[in-house]
């Protein structure tokens, strides 16, 4: 019997309207001062073009997290393997992937002003802000599935 990897242990919950990535909010501290939250995407799996509004440090748990450039879905900027530590202080745009065997990450985000990130429609114009609030319902959302 193959052992237990994270992403087979961990109660996942698909983003609405994407198959193959998926989230599990860890944390929403009292204070909305931070927000930490596992994704995982599946082989070759890409989220929306958005944009961390405050500071981000994210650890890649399993497989390889690729990132792309917002304006450039093609275009490869970054590819972070299981192990690699990263952090941002914000106001960055990108597409995040998985790898070839898909991606578990954990991504640990401080909000600016109530806000964690910003998504893109089709013509890179804002459609939707993420916030503090947001992850809240995640939380309550897992809570009602267990």
């Amino acid at each position: 019997m193959p052992p237990k990897t994270l992403a087979s242990t961990v109660k996942w919950i698909q983003f609405p309207g994407f198959a193959g990535l998926y989230y599990n909010v860890l944390e929403v501290d009292d204070n909305d001062r931070l927000v930490q939250m596992l994704m995982k995407f599946e082989p070759g799996v890409s989220c929306v073009p958005h944009r961390h509004i405050g500071p981000v440090k994210t650890l890649v748990l399993e497989g390889e997290h690729l990132i792309y450039k917002v304006d450039d879905p093609e275009k490869l900027v970054d590819t972070r393997a299981a192990g690699t530590y990263t952090s941002h202080d914000g106001d960055e745009s990108h597409i995040e992937a998985g790898g070839p065997d898909g991606a578990v990450i954990l991504l640990s985000m401080t909000p600016v002003e109530g806000n964690i990130w910003e998504t893109y429609d089709h013509e890179l114009r804002v459609d939707r802000i993420s916030t503090v609030e947001d992850f809240r319902r995640g939380l309550r959302k897992q809570a009602a599935e267990k």
